[in-house]
């Protein structure tokens, strides 16, 4: 069993840091629901001059989203960290799922983006409707219906430092035949730090492949430390 002080502490950071300082992960060669555990368990960004070990580990789990951290297998032992003063130690049994109830795509507890996000969504509706009544009417006239798909990308910064506004700014500059860029939204990772959530539309026979846009953004290494598809929808 892993044991460690109470990780809102500089003292349990530093002892996390000495066990990391071999290793990848909390336990063997792949990340488990552990390293999450004791991941979302630090409340603030570890200092990387001060704890490279854990800076680099933490960065790394956070770059998971929340479907590939429920996927991640369990742990062969708990993880025990020890609470504040005067308070029981926190048992973290990472042998058992936890039950996953990830945040819908653009949610946010504001009530004016809730608004806007509404509204986006009655837009697109419409949009949608719009769509299907013109390759209805093409397809009654004999004409092609051009397949497209919608994308939501999940852009991850390096840490809280990073200018969001130019990261999107770099995004959008990403241009290339069938590829129109939609509707886009700055969401938590947790601990300070934010990412750009962007959505897509494209010409399926144009691009044929995500990977090529991944790619692309990948490429902005100033700016984003990864990319991962969050939503895939045919228009």
């Amino acid at each position: 069993m892993v044991s460690f002080q109470s990780l809102h502490t500089e003292e349990g950071i530093a002892q996390l840091n000495q066990y990391l300082s071999d290793k990848s992960y909390l336990y063997g060669v792949e990340p488990t629901k552990a390293d999450v555990l004791v991941h979302n368990a630090i409340n603030f960004f570890p200092d990387g001059t001060k704890f490279p070990h854990v800076a680099r580990w933490y960065r790394h789990i956070g770059s998971f989203s929340p479907y590939e951290q429920h996927d991640l297998p369990t742990s062969p032992e708990p993880v025990t960290i020890e609470g504040d003063s005067g308070q029981k130690p926190l048992k973290m049994d990472t042998s058992k799922d936890e039950d996953f109830d990830a945040d819908d795509l653009f949610a946010s507890d504001d009530e004016e983006d809730e608004e806007a996000y509404r509204e986006q969504q009655r837009r697109a509706e419409e949009a949608l409707k719009a769509k299907e009544a013109r390759d209805a009417a093409k397809q009654a006239s004999g004409k092609q219906t051009v397949a497209k798909s919608s994308i939501v990308f999940e852009v991850k910064p390096w840490d809280d430092q990073t200018d969001l506004k130019k990261m999107e700014e770099a995004v959008r500059a990403i241009q290339m035949d069938g590829l129109t860029w939609g509707a886009s939204k700055i969401q938590p990772i947790g601990y300070g730090i934010n990412k750009l959530v962007i959505m897509c539309t494209i010409i399926d026979e144009k691009v044929p492949s995500t990977e090529i846009i991944e790619e692309e953004i990948t490429a902005l290494e100033d700016y984003v430390q990864s990319v991962d598809i969050a939503a895939f929808n045919k228009l």
